[in-house]
């Protein structure tokens, strides 16, 4: 922490917007969730427009006043004080880096709860070096001297913009080819190109009437500068742009009686910001998410308790509504399912009688896949180069759980091509295996749901308290958001891990309730700030890079102590999103359905936010008609659609078929389209169909 603890900080410290096709005003978005887990259960959200236009997810910050140690305390009141917030956001996805794989995985980290040693030591998924993106364009500087660097036009880095009570509303003007770092108006690489440069704006800020800062995401353009250019790679297109973006969120409070004035400017007072695709599932939460990797990244011990282990399985159990992997058997669902009929389920919670409630929780632990992965018999994931050999496995075509792809994803035989759950949470789970863990004795639940309701509603009094509400804010926004495996990921990606991206990463509150003798810790409630640069410093690296390459190398040794490439862990605006696909709709659109040779289970990418199998809006009628046989409706529900089939992208999955191409092209055009899975009832008890489903609206289900 810096030398002066803060008096007065904007929360959530990380807020997430996400990008929609639908208006940019308060009334027809969706917030980011302020209370984790609030809203699993909501039936009567609508995530699409009257007239099928995808709502925006905006972000809310709010100002808090903070006691002698820097911890909130309570929302600032705005009759007292004047308030002007800045926002500055860019786009460096152009200027960056192609995406081959983490490059992290070949740096050797001891004691690291995100990542195993054994990636680097035993060399299970070497970091693969990346070469820039849009290569033509050159640095002149490094061939003629005074020469311009044309890769700077490359980013698209509107100037701050600052509202307040006498400007409420401005849009993020931004622009590609930039033309910011010309002496002219125009953009010199535009000019080289003999192209127009093209707005690309990146979002719109309002002040509201409380005093708060709503950021809205932008529209979800993506487009190349020559019309001819497709979009042909899942990540990497050169003179392609689009309009996510990341930077931070200050403001200037004054006060009107003494005339006090407070800068939220710097790493500890200051938010972070950043723009994402669409959550087409905002209701079911990631299997590992940002804040357990956050947790991760700080390296410290944890008390052995139930709700340290149930999120996460509770996760996976709800992946059943955007994976067809997670449905059928093999599942964790159909696990969870026959310890119910078995009366079985308790022994998840109970330790006694000692001999029943040990098998129980030793079988589900072996089904887990060892994050130390020190196993190589798991099915292997072809490559698009295949060559036709068969018994690829070593050992057995059993997979562990979760049936996710990993970090190694380009590396057949490799273990780490599969997904497995961050260490923290692996030894969490080993813990709870052998009976070293906390669970209130007032336990007595019959099923997942209705023991999640009751974590959900541990957050929701967690929220009464003023002074834990604005650490919940901040951890509700990182549990929507994939905290592994990264390649690159859905929204931010795998530098996030690592503890030299944090100038802070302190657990306040080591308890979400700690009420007598109800304590529920679940990681706790974390001050967490990026390791944002100040002015002075953005100023000397915002255009950092490592040249015409970047290696594992470059990335071990910005992690050295005085290190000349330290840079690379301090934050400005466009470096949390440099990393991602561009443009992100080929990214999102080709993270589906994983064939292998055998039918079951079918694993898939990022399901938690791009579905890969849903319940459809036409189902959900017909289970609702009363003069079709409860039969009949049980193998409607049954019956999952392809998720892409909700609009008219052509079937992709991971090198599935040829029409893998056409859906990388068509989700830059339809992405707006494809079905939302949202909660909601049924009237009628249907022997075998929960009451609560969750099912994909569209743009057309609107329109009917």
């Amino acid at each position: 922490m810096a030398n002066t603890t803060p008096k007065f900080r904007i929360y959530p410290s990380i807020g997430i917007a996400r990008l929609g096709n639908g208006p940019a005003t308060k009334e027809e978005v969706i917030f980011s969730p302020e209370i984790p887990w609030a809203n699993l259960y909501e039936t009567d959200q609508n995530y699409l427009t009257r007239d099928g236009r995808l709502k925006k997810q905006a972000q809310r910050f709010y100002i808090y006043e903070c006691d002698d140690h820097g911890n909130p305390t309570r929302q600032i009141n705005t009759d007292d004080f004047d308030i002007e917030w800045s926002v500055e956001v860019a786009n460096k996805k152009p200027f960056w880096y192609d995406f081959n794989n983490s490059l992290d995985l070949s740096v050797v980290l001891e004691d690291h709860q995100n990542l195993s040693p054994n990636f680097a030591k035993d060399k299970l998924a070497p970091g693969i070096s990346a070469s820039y993106r849009n290569p033509n364009v050159l640095n002149q500087e490094l061939r003629t001297e005074g020469g311009y660097d044309y890769r700077k036009d490359l980013v698209n880095h509107p100037k701050m913009v600052s509202v307040g009570e006498n400007a409420k509303r401005k849009e993020i003007k931004g622009q590609f080819p930039s033309s910011r770092m010309s002496e002219s108006e125009f953009s010199m690489l535009a000019k080289r190109m003999n192209v127009d440069e093209k707005e690309v704006n990146l979002g719109t800020v309002e002040y509201d009437d409380d005093g708060t800062l709503i950021f809205y995401g932008a529209d979800g353009i993506s487009a190349a500068l020559n019309p001819s250019d497709l979009n042909t790679d899942f990540a990497d297109n050169s003179n392609w742009y689009d309009d996510i973006c990341d930077g931070r969120v200050t403001a200037t409070i004054r006060k009107r009686d003494s005339g006090e004035e407070y800068k939220l400017d710097d790493a500890q007072s200051s938010a972070w910001v950043a723009s994402a695709p669409p959550d087409y599932a905002p209701q079911i939460q990631p299997l590992s998410t940002m804040f357990d990797l956050i947790t991760g990244a700080a390296n410290e011990s944890h008390i052995p308790e139930l709700a340290t282990v149930f999120p996460m399985m509770y996760r996976l159990y709800r992946m059943q509504w955007v994976n067809l992997g997670d449905f059928l058997a093999p599942s964790f669902k159909e696990t969870i399912d026959e310890l119910i009929a078995k009366d079985e389920f308790k022994y998840i919670y109970k330790k006694e009688p000692k001999a029943e409630a040990d098998a129980v929780r030793e079988k589900i632990f072996n089904m887990f896949r060892n994050p130390a992965y020190n196993m190589s018999n798991e099915p292997i994931i072809p490559s698009k180069n295949k060559t036709d050999l068969v018994n690829r496995g070593s050992g057995t075509a059993e997979l562990k759980l979760p049936y996710y792809p990993g970090d190694a994803i380009d590396y057949p035989g490799s273990p780490a091509q599969w997904f497995a759950i961050p260490p923290m949470i692996y030894e969490q789970l080993r813990q709870w295996r052998d009976g070293n863990f906390y669970s209130p004795p007032s336990f007595d639940f019959k099923d997942m749901d209705e023991m999640g309701a009751f974590y959900r509603d541990m957050f929701l009094k967690s929220a009464t308290d003023e002074k834990r509400k604005p650490l919940l804010m901040t951890r509700a926004v990182l549990e929507t958001l994939y905290g592994g495996g990264f390649h690159p990921g859905v929204e931010l990606t795998w530098p996030m891990r690592h503890k030299q991206l944090y100038s802070e990463n302190n657990e306040t509150y080591q308890f979400i309730v700690d009420d007598g003798n109800l304590k529920i810790g679940a990681y706790g409630l974390r001050e967490v700030r990026l390791n944002a640069a100040s002015k002075e410093e953005q100023k000397e690296i915002f255009y950092n890079d490592f040249g015409f390459s970047m290696t594992s190398d470059d990335v071990r040794n910005s992690m050295k102590p005085d290190s000349e490439t330290a840079w690379f862990w301090k934050v400005t605006p466009g470096d949390m999103t440099k990393w991602m696909g561009i443009p992100w709709q080929s990214d999102a659109g080709s993270c589906q359905a994983v064939y292998v040779e055998e039918q079951y289970p079918v694993p898939s990418w990022w399901a938690a936010n791009l579905p890969v199998f849903v319940l459809p809006s036409d189902s959900y009628e017909k289970l609702k008609d009363p003069n079709i046989l409860p039969s009949t409706k049980r193998n409607i529900y049954a019956n999952r659609l392809a998720w892409l089939h909700t609009a008219d992208t052509g079937f992709i999955g991971y090198h599935a078929e040829g029409g893998y191409m056409n859906g990388l092209i068509n989700m830059v055009y339809q992405w707006k389209d494809i079905g939302v899975v949202t909660g909601r009832r049924l009237e009628e008890d249907i022997d075998g169909i929960p009451n609560l489903v969750y099912v994909a609206y569209d743009s057309k289900s609107m329109k009917k």
